[in-house]
């Protein structure tokens, strides 16, 4: 890095020409260091053989990460070819290159890059048991006598399988979906959950997020298939929001948070009110924007410090629009 970097005072490299690059470079230093001097040998720390800190999360619990290359991605903190990371219950206390933390637990991050988790910003976590299913499938049937029009996503995921899930199958896909990409670096998820037939299967979506213990967004959007077939008689979107919200999301000091989905293609009679029960409990709402579905936006404008949106599910000039204290957010396919 640099010699203020070295000597505790980090810089903010993201502007000059090697950036991030320079840092990279001095990260495999280390770990090229590390490796002549057999660091990398096993030994009884937690980051050697998997394990977490003892009563990690928990208020008060203490952890140091020692001794990696950590990039903060934040230049008000800047990036330390090597540095320790104090973390105290659920938050980050300091980063800097040498830290006594006196008997807090310690991970060995020797050799390694510390930085903030990925974010998967759209992911159906329930889908979790189908992914090797249809990997070449297009969205809907576009009419091209191709194996990628038939099957279709729309057809074999949404309306086929979707609809025949029961509770424990959503339980074991969203949990398994979790645990995997956790796995691969990624610990946080907005989970664009369509599985909602009963109150019974949208419990077991949300409590394999929390049993998952990372943090995500929990998108209440739809039963899947229901609103074209009437397959599922016990759905109860989007009316069961309310109970939701008590029963899971009554306290803001949480990994998993709420937010309403409003699919214009449901129609607007279901969007119109899924948006309103989002106002009425200050959720935030969002919504598929399909183009096979000629869904588009038609104009947007502010009104007040809320974002005013009219959207037309069928190309034609919508006669309804929306706002309110909730932000609201499009997701693109």
């Amino acid at each position: 890095m640099c010699i203020l970097c070295d000597k505790g005072f980090p810089q903010n490299h993201t502007g000059s020409q090697l950036g991030r690059r320079d840092f990279l470079k001095a990260t495999a230093a280390t770990g090229v260091a590390a490796a002549g001097l057999n660091l990398f040998a096993a030994r009884p720390a937690a980051a050697a053989v998997g394990d977490p800190p003892a009563d990690s999360g928990k208020p008060g619990a203490r952890y140091v990460i020692r001794g990696g290359s950590v990039m903060s991605m934040d230049p008000k903190v800047g990036d330390f070819a090597r540095a320790d990371v104090l973390v105290e219950g659920k938050k980050i206390k300091a980063i800097a290159p040498s830290i006594n933390a006196g008997s807090a637990d310690v991970i060995d991050a020797t050799g390694r890059i510390v930085m903030p988790g990925f974010i998967d910003t759209h992911h159906h976590q329930f889908e979790t048991a189908l992914r090797s299913f249809l990997a070449n499938g297009l969205l809907i049937n576009d009419g091209s006598p191709t194996p990628s029009a038939d099957p279709n996503y729309f057809v074999y995921i949404l309306l086929t399988f979707a609809p025949v899930y029961r509770p424990e199958d959503v339980y074991i896909s969203e949990l398994f979906g979790g645990l995997a990409q956790l796995d691969d670096g990624v610990t946080t998820v907005h989970d664009v959950s369509q599985i909602h037939h009963s109150p019974d299967h949208s419990d077991a979506a949300i409590k394999a997020l929390f049993d998952t213990g990372r943090r995500a967004a929990f998108g209440y959007f739809e039963s899947a298939g229901n609103f074209f077939t009437g397959s599922n008689p016990d759905n109860q979107y989007p009316e069961d929001a309310f109970r939701i919200k008590k029963k899971w999301f009554s306290s803001s000091d949480q990994l998993v948070h709420m937010i309403m989905g409003g699919e214009v293609y449901l129609g607007e009679k279901t969007y119109s009110r899924a948006w309103e029960i989002g106002r009425q409990l200050d959720l935030q709402i969002a919504a598929h924007i399909l183009s096979p579905f000629r869904s588009r936006r038609t104009s947007s404008r502010r009104s007040g410090s809320a974002r005013s949106w009219t959207i037309s599910p069928t190309g034609r000039p919508a006669s309804t629009t929306t706002s309110g204290s909730a932000p609201t957010t499009c997701s693109s396919i």
